[in-house]
């Protein structure tokens, strides 16, 4: 065994900027988290080869005197925090003091500052973490950061950086993240002369999301606003039409400090259920106040992940905040009309008797059809097309609604509604139904048997393989039939292992509401689509089916008008 040593100052400061300083992002990260922690209401960031060759990052803030500066570079140097009990109540984004010590350690590194009051500001530079020369220089208020060569002496570091465009994506990301939730500061970014992000200071929040996002997502964005006793929300979430794949387009802030948090990331997507399709994630923009003592954030070097107190009411506030914010929210679609020119051309021929008698029916159907709503827009019923969609119209817009969607969601929620309250209406068959398995499939029936039994169906063991079905649950009226129950045990099988029993159970019932409901091609009498709006209409959620897909779309007439060039 070698002999125990001491590791030098040189060294120890390598190792720990190995823990902050992981890649041009994270020297972006603390240094914006600086400028925000100055008062600085213009920070701008300009950078060449994705961050590896030069960073800079410059603000208007508090900026230091010389002292203070000479200071800044040291390990454990920090004006944020001075005792013990600091750690456990902190309410400013950098305070570790390990940043700029890190940068310096493995980089060239300037410092350029100065103080309102000041005559002149001070450069330092420093190489290797050594401080190799200092001057009075001209200029403004606040801190520049300069950052040359990075990881030019640890060799091994820079060879495991990634392609400058990955890179590059990495502090674009992180620079949009606090430009989300900063609309009072004007952030700028540019990389190789070419400006990437320019987001002006506003105190309209709604127009910060277009700086960044653009207006096609901006306007699918709604504002939450919500507290309780123990923590306050806002920000902004999408409407279920505008989801993404991953993730990634979810920014969570606690005291407005980006991080990770598992069980508030949980609480966001749940809200969403029923109302997106599986593996689809919405947009947030979401910041939560709360106590700082309530949360620490001192459990990563990078000050990314946090511990919370009281996860679990923190978890149902979220989910209440985001649930009551869809819930209170007109979430239909609108849709994007192509414009001619976009449009193939199109073969046109003479309609068929088949097609003349269907538009017949819709005219006598539309001419007893003014529905009275109160959640869903009251609109006027002119008919079915392909005995799918039902056309409706508002005062302003086209009105086009999926009837097996709708039916879908009518019987889902009916379903779970009796499902929790323990209520479950069966119907006793006269003749009961006679069922015969295959071994696996007897054994996926008997290990569901009680969840079976849960939502109305009793069954019973009727000689080697069999099963008679004598009741089914009533709300799925007459549709269920021997085919229906294979499937429904098939799919008993294919469950996610790693869902909770509450979410399976929620798929199961609403794969039953799906294999139940209407179907696209089947018509529908005017009284029966009267009776789908109607309870629709009183549905918690009457813009999706339990899968996602949505109930109703619509078409401003405005966009109509811009079709048929009449504006």
């Amino acid at each position: 065994m070698n002999d125990i040593i001491i590791l030098d100052e040189s060294l120890i400061n390598k190792i720990a900027a190995g823990e902050v300083i992981e890649r041009p992002k994270s020297i972006v990260k603390e240094l914006i988290e600086n400028s925000i922690d100055a008062g600085a209401d213009n920070i701008f960031i300009e950078i060449k080869e994705g961050g590896k060759s030069y960073i800079k990052v410059q603000d208007n803030g508090f900026g230091m005197n010389e002292n203070n500066a000479k200071k800044a570079c040291l390990r454990h140097s920090t004006s944020k925090i001075s005792k013990t009990d600091d750690l456990f109540n902190i309410s400013t984004l950098g305070f570790r003091g390990e940043a700029l010590a890190s940068m310096a350690a493995v980089s060239e590194l300037i410092l350029t500052t100065k103080q309102q009051n000041n005559p002149h500001g001070i450069k330092l530079t420093y190489k290797a973490g050594r401080l190799i020369s200092e001057e009075k220089t001209g200029c403004p208020k606040g801190t520049t950061v300069e950052i040359n060569n990075l990881f030019y002496n640890t060799p091994a570091r820079k060879k495991y950086m990634r392609p400058m465009q990955i890179e590059l994506n990495h502090i674009i990301d992180i620079v949009q993240r606090y430009a989300l939730i900063h609309p009072e500061i004007h952030f700028k970014l540019v990389h190789n002369n070419k400006e990437l992000l320019n987001s002006p200071s506003t105190s309209n929040t709604q127009a910060n999301l277009s700086y960044i996002y653009g207006r096609n997502i901006a306007k699918d964005m709604l504002p939450v606003n919500f507290s309780s006793g123990l923590i306050e929300i806002m920000g902004f979430i999408s409407k279920p039409n505008l989801n993404k794949s991953t993730k990634s387009d979810q920014s969570i802030y606690i005291n407005r400090r980006y991080i990770k948090n598992k069980t508030i990331s949980d609480a966001l997507n749940n809200a969403y259920h029923t109302l997106m399709f599986i593996n689809r994630y919405p947009v947030a923009v979401l910041n939560i106040s709360i106590d700082p003592s309530k949360i620490d954030v001192n459990v990563h070097p990078a000050k990314s992940e946090v511990k919370l107190e009281r996860e679990k009411e923190i978890y149902d506030v979220v989910f209440e905040a985001v649930r009551q914010t869809l819930l209170e929210n007109d979430l239909i679609p609108d849709m994007r009309l192509r414009t001619p020119a976009e449009y193939p051309k199109l073969k046109v021929k003479e309609p068929s008797s088949a097609y003349a008698l269907q538009k017949h029916k819709q005219k006598t159907l539309s001419e007893t059809s003014d529905i009275s709503l109160k959640k869903l827009p009251e609109m006027v019923i002119h008919g079915i097309v392909n005995k799918t969609y039902i056309l409706g119209e508002t005062k302003d817009e086209l009105i086009i609604i999926d009837q097996h969607a709708a039916a879908e969601r009518i019987l889902y929620e009916k379903f779970m509604e009796q499902f929790y309250n323990k209520k479950i209406q069966v119907q006793k068959l006269l003749n009961p139904l006679l069922i015969e398995l295959d071994p696996k499939k007897h054994l996926i029936l008997e290990s569901n048997l009680e969840f079976l039994k849960e939502i109305g169906f009793e069954l019973e063991p009727f000689g080697k393989n069999e099963f008679i079905i004598s009741t089914l649950p009533s709300v799925l009226g007459k549709q269920v039939n021997k085919e229906m129950i294979l499937d429904i045990i098939s799919e008993l099988d294919s469950a996610e292992k790693t869902k909770t029993i509450d979410e399976l159970k929620n798929e199961r019932i609403a794969r039953m509401a799906c294999r139940s409901a209407v179907k696209a091609g089947e018509e529908l009498t005017m009284h029966q689509i009267r009776d789908y709006l109607q309870s629709l209409d009183k549905k918690e959620i009457s813009y999706t089916c339990p899968h996602g897909r949505p109930i109703l779309i619509k078409f401003t007439f405005r966009e109509l008008e811009k079709m048929f060039k009449r504006t």
